[in-house]
């Protein structure tokens, strides 16, 4: 039960890391107020960032930013896996969805 629980945040997480990339990637080339995959990236980027910098401490995500990823359309996401920044932690930005308590996404 435990692994598959694993395997779902996972699964979830690795949207979550993709939509923080694609945000990051759509604010630093000046996408304003974009909305990709049903997110908005100003949001995004915004909110969730200081929990997935490398070195946070955070306990959690924040309420804002488990709100800025709500209905997000992360089987979308999942084609942008491969453009995390490098001062994004990929494994705490893949806690995302788990931690806000969103459902299993597969890639």
């Amino acid at each position: 039960m435990a692994a598959g629980r694993k395997v779902m945040s996972n699964s979830s997480g690795v949207a979550a890391a993709l939509v923080v990339a694609l945000l990051l990637v759509a604010a630093a080339s000046g996408a304003a107020g974009a909305r990709v995959c049903n997110v908005d990236t100003n949001s995004l980027v915004s909110n969730c960032r200081s929990y997935c910098t490398v070195g946070s401490t955070e306990a959690s995500p924040s309420g804002a930013c488990c709100a800025a990823v709500r209905g997000g359309d992360f089987h979308c996401l999942c084609k942008y896996k491969s453009v995390l920044p490098k001062d994004i932690d990929g494994n705490r930005a893949m806690q995302i969805p788990g931690k806000c308590g969103y459902g299993a996404v597969n890639c």
